[in-house]
């Protein structure tokens, strides 16, 4: 339940500077709350899951349903590894790089809840990390929230990108 904490902490950054330097703009808080978004929810996220799958695989297997010992354990842990890598890294490169970062981790999120639910009425997989709520907040909830957020920030009139840090 660590992604609910990590969140947490991007919507509290987000609070906490936006009350800092008193802008509270439509296209602020948007720009403000993605750029914690990257840095907490999808890059120390990121590198968690990855450290998890590859190095505590049968534990996280048995948490999501599936067997010990599949390759898919590295493999999403590598995914994970580079996405908690992009999302550090849009921390400070901002522009179209976000664009990217967003929607080749929402593709990925979206993707892993598909598969989530085939699992569950496939396979009758009800094990918490397949459907429970965790699943519906980090592999659905979220990454329609970034989307949206990130196509409100670019259909807002254009500025100048600020491309000074959030701290």
């Amino acid at each position: 339940m660590l992604g609910f904490t990590l969140f947490a902490l991007a919507v509290i950054c987000t609070v906490l500077n936006l009350m800092y330097k008193n802008e509270w703009s439509g296209s602020k808080v948007a720009e403000t709350f993605l750029g914690y978004f990257f840095l907490f929810s999808m890059g120390i996220m990121g590198l968690l899951a990855a450290y998890a799958h590859v190095f505590m695989g049968p534990e996280i297997a048995a948490l999501i349903g599936w067997q010990a010992g599949s390759p898919f354990q590295f493999e999403i842990g590598m995914a994970n590894l580079s996405y908690g890598v992009l999302g550090i890294l849009a921390f400070w490169i901002r522009g179209r790089f976000w664009d990217a970062c967003v929607i080749g981790w929402s593709v990925l999120f979206l993707g892993c809840f598909i598969g989530h639910l085939n699992e569950y009425y496939v396979n009758h997989d009800s094990a918490p990390y397949n459907i429970g709520p965790y699943i519906w907040f980090t592999d659905l909830l979220l990454p329609l929230l970034v989307l949206s957020t990130l196509a409100y920030l670019r259909s807002r009139p254009p500025k100048r990108f600020v491309s000074e840090h959030l701290l």
